[in-house]
This record gives C-alpha cells, structure tokens and sequence, in this order.
C-alpha cells in the first residue's frame, strides 16, 4: 500500500516541499534573493529532521530506502556543504556584475541536493539511479552559469553530459545484468546462486565499478574533473568537488561495504587507489589554474578515502567519518576563500599567480587559504593530518590484525 507504510527519510519530502515552493513562486514572481533565502530555509529544515521518518522500514530488506547513521552523518555533510554553497553562490552573484542574476540557480542547486541525498539514503537500485540522474542533470545546468566566458562554460557542460552519459550507460547496464542474476533490485552486489554462470556476477560487479569510478573520477576515468570544473564557476565546482563526491562515495561504501565483496575486488582497488593517488598529486604539479589544481586535489583524496574503506569494522568507519569531515570542510574553505578574493573588477581569484603577494594585501584572506591547502596537504597541526594519519593507523591495524 502506498501511504505512511512507505518507509521514507523526513529530509526527502522537506526538500521535494521546498523545491516545489521555489517553482511555485517562480512562476508567480521572479527574485534571486527570494529563491536563495527559500532554499537555505529549506535545508536548515532537513537538517532538523534528519534523523526523522516516516512509515515503517520492511522486515526482509525490500525497502527502497534505508536511514542509519552512516546515511544520517553523510546526509548532514551533504546539506551542510549546498548551504555553505549557497551561500558562496549568494556573495558571488551579488559581486559580480557579468553574473546571471536567474532565480534557477539556486533551483538547480536544491535539485543536486535533493538527488544526491536520495542516492545517500538508498537501499534499491532504482531511487539509486533516479538520484545520480537527478544530480547529473542538475550539474549539466549549473555548470553552464559562468561569469566570465559562456563558450567555456557550454563546453565544460557539453564534457560532463558525454562523459556522465556513458558512465551511467555502463551502470545500468551493470543493474541490468545484476537483476538478472539476483532477481532483486536490492542495493548490493550480485552473489551466484544456482546454476547461474559466474561470468554474470563477475560482469555486473566490474560494470557498476567502472561506472563508480567514472563519477568518483578515479584513473584512469578522471580527466574530465579538471576540464569540467575550469569551466565552472567557483561555487559550482565546489558543489562538484563536495556535494557530488560525498554522495557517490557514499553510496560506494553501502554498495561494496555491506554485503559480500567478489574475490577480484580488492586486487582491482588496490591498483585504482595507487594510480589514482599518484596520479592526481602528479597531474597537480603542472597546474595554472588554482580550479584544476582543487579538481587534482578531489582526484587524489578519493584515493585516500579508499584506502581507509579497505580496513573493516570500526576502524573503517571512523576513519571514513573523519577524512570525509576534514576534506569537506577543507576544500569547502579553500572555495570560500577563493571567492572572497574575487572581485568584480579584479582578479577572479582561479588563477595561481594572481595570489602572489596577497599576504602583504590582505593578510587574513591569505592565511586562511594557507591553513586550508596545508589542511589538503596533511600537514601537521591541521585537520587534514590527522585523518590522514587515522586512516593510516587504521589500515596498519587492519593488516597486523
């Protein structure tokens, strides 16, 4: 029956009510402000409820959703970093006077959100796709609202639709020949029964993977982060590099960290963490651009957050809450920063050089941008360091033991 036994986190339909709000008044009168201010309304809500439900979750596991604090702790970081991005958006639109001032920014904007908290809380593959769908069309829009040059922006866009196209062409195919041999759409990896020929599981697991990497953007699926977010502006890349992340790592570890791995799975990752480490940390060294050099930097940290998904139990849950804590809220801080630089008649804050000197200028600006990129970087006292070496320690303790 469909009604209050449909299990279903209280965030969702506090984030559909608000977006329908948003269209609703749209249409009766455009304003920016308003749409804004609705839309950090509406998260500030979510955030409330977050541990909220409504109707009753099944016995044997048929749900489509499932609400458990690792579903609640990376939901809070997800709307947590939109409003943080809303914010950034706010100030930049407000400042700049080649900016679109358009109502369906932070419409979009809600929309990711909304998708990328559906794929945190799912527990089926079909509100699963439905959401990564959602976020991904709603990235196509966000990305092309670029100040500067609107040729750059459509090509950015263009990039990321070819690229997510096929990346969710490969996923669902991986669905569809998961659900051929587990006759289930439960979010989890397929596991032969029967007589099922082994190469349908294999195929179906290797599918969904390539399909993770591709959004997760690890090598060798990874060069379109940079080209993507180069053409983005500031608070949109930052949603690119928090808000999309988060949300799809998420989903990865419920995917693989919760039922049972294939045997080839940790050979596969252990190469994928080791190039993807080295190659975005060598891919950074060349860059220009302070945008491409954050989209190297999201590359390599993906890197290291696998390496703490592969130690089970507490050690691996504890060390994941804190890297993904200290990422977000490091490079959360290092695109802030970048637009509080940006000015409308100066600097756009993307290009490295043009932080030359700022400490003499504008001391604090620089010095918050300092203990941010040391935060990236691991280095000691910051937050960074510490959920480096957490998850270093625990991946020891998972090997010793």
């Amino acid at each position: 029956m469909i009604g209050h036994d449909v299990f279903l986190p209280t965030p969702l339909p506090v984030l559909c009510v608000g977006i329908t709000v948003m269209l609703a008044a749209t249409a009766w009168r455009r304003s920016v402000n308003r749409s804004f201010l609705t839309g950090m309304v509406t998260l500030l809500l979510a955030l409330m409820f977050v541990e909220h439900h409504t109707g009753t979750a099944w016995s044997n596991g048929d749900s489509l959703f499932i609400q458990d604090q690792w579903a609640n702790y990376t939901a809070i970081l997800i709307m947590f970093s939109s409003i943080c991005i809303l914010l950034m958006s706010w100030r930049n639109g407000a400042h700049d006077r080649t900016t679109p001032q358009l109502d369906e920014y932070p419409l979009l904007c809600m929309l990711g959100t909304l998708g990328a908290l559906t794929m945190v809380f799912s527990a089926n593959y079909m509100p699963f796709f439905l959401g990564l769908e959602i976020l991904g069309v709603s990235l196509m829009g966000l990305v092309t609202f670029r100040h500067e040059s609107a040729i750059q922006a459509y090509e950015a866009a263009m990039k990321y639709l070819i690229l997510s196209g096929v990346s969710s062409a490969i996923l669902l195919f991986g669905v569809g020949l998961s659900y051929g041999v587990t006759g289930s759409l439960r979010f989890m990896p397929p596991i032969t029964t029967g007589d099922i020929f082994p190469v349908l599981p294999i195929a179906a697991t290797v599918m969904i993977l390539v399909g993770i990497f591709f959004k997760l953007s690890m090598v060798p699926f990874h060069m379109w982060l940079p080209d993507v977010m180069e053409g983005a502006s500031i608070p949109v890349a930052a949603f690119l590099a928090v808000v999309s992340k988060i949300a799809i790592f998420s989903s990865f570890v419920r995917y693989f960290g919760t039922g049972e791995q294939p045997l080839f799975f940790n050979d596969i990752l252990y190469v994928v963490i080791i190039l993807t480490i080295m190659g975005g940390n060598l891919l950074a060294l060349r860059q220009t651009s302070l945008t491409r050099l954050m989209a190297c930097s999201s590359i390599a940290h993906v890197g290291y957050l696998l390496i703490a998904f592969l130690c089970p139990g507490r050690l691996q849950s504890g060390a994941i809450t804190i890297y993904l804590l200290a990422y977000t809220t490091s490079t959360l801080g290092v695109f802030a920063t970048m637009t509080a630089f940006a000015s409308p008649d100066g600097p756009d804050g993307t290009v490295i050089a043009q932080w030359k000197g700022l400490f003499f200028t504008r001391p604090f600006l620089a010095s918050a941008m300092s203990f941010m990129l040391l935060s990236l970087a691991g280095i000691p006292p910051s937050i960074g360091f510490f959920a480096k070496f957490d998850a270093e320690i625990s991946q020891k303790g998972c090997t010793s033991g």
